[in-house]
């Protein structure tokens, strides 16, 4: 970026689309242009987060990065990232106002969208459950922030009578429309991928004895924006107690992580790997890794591109597993955090 200032045609060069695209094209062929960011909950008055290389996730190869837009006071989410845009998201129900922020920390450019929350009479906002979704589409070239929010009803249901509201954002219009959802469940907000131009979430129902249970994935086309139902592997939740499940992307295929977890002291615990051959195909789905996990693990943050699967432990450890290594321990006591996986690039938000 120190480059841009040495003349007008240089800064045009590397401001040009074709350029651009070419160089997100060779930075993520590379693996030396892969990084994981490491975000707290709650930002110390420094405003900083930590970012790592890919391949060395020790306190050593710590970067401490300024995040431009954020407040102290404020809590802010991160929905997920695209070609090096990371999606942030700020809401404040009692103004009924969210902050979204697409940022690229390699330009150190942002753009910082606001918006109204949707209202529905007589339901307060703080009841509200909202999930959002941000991804890309090279068909249309463009990106989208989608939020859906669930209202409860008179009976504190999500799945009552009053259907959720969804809103689409597109980064090329810099317009939110509303799109319709004509799918019976909730999705999870723990688990969003994009990914082959759609995002992809695990929708939860209420089974014959009254319990939540996953039900399906729900796909949402960037580009034509239309939501779609796939099927999660057969009988991959039967004989299992408690369980929680994430998606996830491995190896340029849909991955599923589904844990098993004995409530009687949290003393066992074992998570299946599931993959998606065939990209649409439920048929294709196949148990690649059964792990075994003594560390009691709170929470699946995904894949790198080497294939580490990282998780959090209940003690706010930062874990990773490799088929070739097994279980290895990489940070340790980060408190309360959010991690995104994110490739260099000159993409402007």
């Amino acid at each position: 970026m120190r480059f841009k200032c040495v003349s007008k045609l240089w800064l045009c060069t590397i401001e040009d689309p074709n350029f651009v695209a070419m160089h997100l094209k060779h930075s993520t062929l590379g693996g030396t242009n892969w990084y994981i960011l490491l975000t707290d909950w709650y930002f110390s008055r420094d405003q900083r987060s930590s970012l790592y290389p890919q391949k060395s996730l020790t306190l050593a190869s710590q970067s401490e990065i300024e995040v431009p837009f954020i407040s102290p006071k404020g809590y802010y989410g991160v929905v997920g990232s695209c070609n090096g845009l990371i999606c942030f998201a700020e809401t404040n129900a009692e103004d009924r106002i969210q902050r979204i922020f697409l940022w690229n920390l390699f330009t150190r450019k942002h753009k910082a969208i606001l918006s109204s929350l949707p209202d529905y009479p007589f339901v307060d906002m703080y009841a509200a459950h909202m999930v959002l979704g941000f991804g890309y589409s090279d068909r249309i070239d463009d990106y989208k922030v989608v939020r859906i929010t669930y209202f409860p009803d008179k009976y504190g249901r999500y799945l009552g009578e009053i259907d959720p509201k969804v809103d689409v954002y597109s980064l090329c219009t810099n317009l939110w429309q509303t799109v319709e959802f004509n799918f019976k469940c909730e999705l999870s907000h723990f688990s969003r991928v994009s990914f082959n131009g759609n995002l992809h979430w695990l929708s939860m129902g209420i089974d014959e004895d009254r319990r939540r249970s996953f039900r399906s994935i729900i796909t949402f086309g960037i580009a034509g924006e239309v939501f779609n139902e796939m099927a999660l592997p057969k009988n991959c939740f039967i004989g299992i107690t408690y369980n929680r499940a994430y998606l996830a992307e491995l190896n340029s295929s849909l991955a599923l992580l589904i844990n098993r977890r004995d409530l009687i002291g949290r003393s066992y615990e074992k998570c299946y790997i599931w993959v998606m051959t065939k990209y649409g195909m439920p048929d294709s789905w196949t148990k690649l890794h059964t792990l075994d996990l003594n560390e009691g693990v709170s929470r699946f943050h995904g894949f790198t591109r080497s294939g580490e699967l990282l998780m959090q432990t209940y003690q706010h450890e930062l874990i990773s597993w490799d088929p070739s290594v097994g279980l290895t321990r990489l940070l340790q006591k980060l408190g309360r955090f959010d991690l995104v996986t994110m490739v260099e690039s000159l993409v402007f938000p």
